[in-house]
């Protein structure tokens, strides 16, 4: 053999040395990194305490809500490493956030939060994996959050969000247009002359904090009685429930008010479109009238449910205020609108009618939500990401949750600045919210996160320039009138007026 292969074979002592003095230097070695690491800028350190800290997003949120959403996710996407659920979860959350920023922009946000338990120097995901982590998800995970925090009790109701004691809420629907493909065009539907598809969505709000209660999701060719008829178990005594006229029947009506909730809705005008006849006038001037299914009315419902034996609903009597409301703006013009509200308060003396006509008004709040909700959050103009069904739903429930959890921080900063949640602009809330979630990530350099996101924010809400309150304003409802004619103040005045219903004949059941 050449001398260039030669190897020379130590002995068992030699082997023992070099053995002992490479553990010594291994030793050495992991000590210095332990010594490097400790006196570094607290890289690991602090990792180790983000493992118990939890970010802006859930901290905003009741607790626990995302580790028990999560636990409805597939196991496999429970396990994953890096976009595991509850990770995916913060993304699509901040995604509603930041609406206007594309996957690898929101990736790096959510990915500087404490909280989600990755080393440090993991790797940032990139858009197509966040798109197959939110397949992987579906949309039950986001569902159940959502229902998780809007069943949180924690939350202040705020300055008259209460009339007589009980809590006040609105029903009502609107529409979100979707990406325009053939896939949400066929789950969803296309309105009539449309180019995009539309989700429905009908919720029951809280008129103080403006926080949904409950929700329903459709697609556009759902009708919003169907879908409110989910909502029926968001309603329970205590609660007060105001609703536009597209929601009376008298089917419903009965069933709603049997969770032990009052309902102050809006009925149609017409004498003949409504099931009602006249027992008596009161006092005040508001009427107990007498709901009666007419036999056309059983057989339209029959047909509708599928059930040709079911019975005739039993009468039932309620209380009718009818009233006008005469609009006087500062330059003279003048509108006059009469309205019906259905309401099962009987008591007269207890509940004047006078008072039931100004709380209607209230019933505007969910319409206010629904503004912030579309054109403030998600911003005018700008469809949903989803381009499949479940995907389209997820990011329906992450709106509607992103939304509650401003309205929350709202609602909180004005129990503690004693003022009324009208007050706090949501428009500034939501900024805020935004510019605390961007300083609250972690430093790409030492790895560091700001300590007590949420105290800073709560006290930036409450230093942020107020809305004015109690603003009466009128303009025109179409494109062109506000185009035309500017926004200004304007005067109600409520009158009680007398219906048109017939007279209930007790002799002749009618």
């Amino acid at each position: 053999m050449s001398r260039h292969f030669a190897m020379l074979v130590p002995s068992s002592q030699a082997r023992s040395a070099v053995s002992a003095e490479a553990g010594e230097e291994e030793s050495r070695l992991r000590a210095d990194l332990a010594s490097r690491v400790l006196s570094g800028p607290g890289l690991w350190t602090d990792w180790l305490d983000d493992l118990d800290r939890r970010g802006l997003i859930e901290e905003l949120l009741a607790d626990g809500v995302i580790d028990q959403a999560v636990a409805a996710a597939p196991h496999g996407h429970q396990l994953d490493r890096t976009l595991n659920a509850k990770s995916t979860v913060l993304c699509v959350l901040a995604g509603c956030l930041f609406p206007g920023e594309g996957y690898d922009g929101i990736l790096r946000i959510a990915f500087g939060m404490p909280g989600l338990g990755l080393k440090p120097g993991t790797k940032v995901p990139t858009g197509p994996g966040l798109s197959k982590a939110r397949v992987l998800s579906g949309e039950q995970v986001m569902r159940r959050a959502f229902e998780l925090d809007a069943a949180r009790t924690d939350v202040e109701l705020g300055i008259g969000a209460t009339w007589h004691g009980m809590e006040t809420t609105s029903f009502d629907g609107t529409t979100a247009e979707l990406f325009s493909n053939d896939v949400l065009a066929d789950a969803f539907g296309v309105p009539t002359g449309g180019t995009k598809p539309k989700v429905r969505i009908v919720a029951n709000v809280r008129t103080g904090s403006r926080r949904w209660i409950g929700a329903a999701i459709g697609g556009y060719h759902d009708g919003e009685n169907a879908l409110v008829d989910e909502l029926a178990s968001t309603l329970r005594p205590g609660m007060l429930n105001l609703a536009d006229r597209g929601f009376f029947s008298m089917d419903r009506w009965i069933r709603f008010s049997a969770t032990g909730a009052h309902l102050c809705w809006r009925v149609k005008n017409g004498a003949r479109s409504v099931p009602f006849k006249m027992l008596k006038t009161l006092p005040d001037g508001s009427e107990l009238v007498i709901l009666h299914e007419s036999d056309g009315m059983l057989s339209r419902r029959r047909r509708d449910t599928g059930d040709r034996t079911a019975p005739r609903l039993a009468g039932t009597v309620a209380r009718l205020v009818q009233f006008t409301v005469v609009t006087r703006t500062r330059s003279g013009r003048t509108k006059s609108s009469v309205l019906r509200v259905l309401t099962t308060l009987l008591d007269h003396a207890g509940f004047p009618a006078a008072g039931i006509a100004a709380l209607y008004a209230e019933r505007w709040q969910v319409e206010v939500a629904y503004l912030h909700l579309k054109k403030t959050l998600r911003g005018a103009r700008r469809v949903l990401r989803g381009q499949s069904e479940v995907l389209a739903r997820q990011e329906v429930w992450a709106f509607l949750l992103v939304h509650n959890m401003i309205a929350t921080l709202a609602a909180r900063a004005a129990a503690l600045a004693g003022v009324d949640p009208d007050e706090i602009s949501f428009t500034a809330v939501l900024g805020l919210v935004r510019a605390h979630l961007q300083a609250g990530t972690r430093c790409p350099h030492c790895g560091r996160c700001p300590d007590g996101p949420l105290a800073r924010l709560l006290a930036d809400v409450i230093a942020h320039p107020r809305n004015r309150a109690g603003r009466k304003r009128t303009s025109g409802r179409t494109p062109a009138e506000r185009r035309t004619r500017h926004t200004e103040e304007a005067t109600y005045t409520i009158t009680i007026t007398p219906s048109n219903l017939p007279k209930w004949d007790e002799s002749l059941g009618s």
